[in-house]
């Protein structure tokens, strides 16, 4: 590509964010994105194809974000995925869940349909992880059937959280969810709650102020 197209690209995505955080998800249409961007509609479909596209780029770049953070800051935890996993999720979450325009982008998608689609190359390059490092053989219908149900799990939880019905903190929530697909994976119960209570003690001393000011979802 081009570096002029290269950089409408970015503009594009970048005016997204701008327009995901301060409009919403659903209010913000393809039309909103060109309009600000200065370009045809038909651009912003060439780039992205279609607005769950430009989700799930925002998506990778903020969990691989929280991945490289994890990797300068909790340097023993990049070899071991289920902490590292968990450690992510956290941090993840915290930042989504503790703005509202954030919440309010993550909580309409998530009435829609799982992030399952939108995440998915971050989670199977993830998932991939947890079965080289604990040398894990299952079929990959199998393997995917786990990955699906731990999405669905994870919305159904989520959607309750939000409507006020489940009555548990997000850090609670990420231990509980976080052990879902180590569990159908048959690793040991204590093991799993081990990592669990590990990353939550890790997460509760690392330095917020530089996570506020060095991770964004949105802007």
């Amino acid at each position: 590509m081009y570096q002029k197209g290269q950089d409408k690209k970015e503009e594009i995505y970048s005016n997204s964010k701008v327009l995901f955080y301060n409009e919403g998800y659903n209010n913000t249409t393809v039309k909103d994105i060109a309009g600000m961007s200065n370009c045809p509609v038909s651009l912003v479909h060439y780039y992205f194809n279609k607005k769950d596209n430009i989700l799930s780029d925002i998506y990778y770049e903020f969990q691989t974000g929280v991945d490289a953070f994890i990797a300068e800051n909790v340097p023993e935890a990049v070899d071991d995925i289920l902490l590292l996993h968990t450690l992510n999720n956290r941090i993840y979450y915290d930042i989504i869940l503790r703005d509202p325009q954030n919440s309010r982008v993550y909580y309409e998608h998530l009435q829609r349909q799982s992030n399952y689609r939108v995440v998915n190359k971050y989670a199977y390059e993830t998932y991939d992880k947890y079965l080289k490092q604990y040398d894990i053989v299952i079929s990959k219908e199998l393997y995917k059937a786990y990955i699906i149900m731990n999405f669905g799990a994870r919305r159904e939880c989520f959607l309750e959280y939000f409507k006020g019905e489940l009555k548990l903190d997000a850090q609670h929530m990420v231990s509980e969810i976080m052990g879902l697909f180590p569990r159908l994976l048959k690793l040991d119960q204590d093991y799993i709650d081990s990592k669990l209570l590990l990353s939550l003690s890790i997460f509760k001393k690392l330095d917020f102020a530089s996570i506020y000011s060095s991770l964004k979802f949105l802007i």
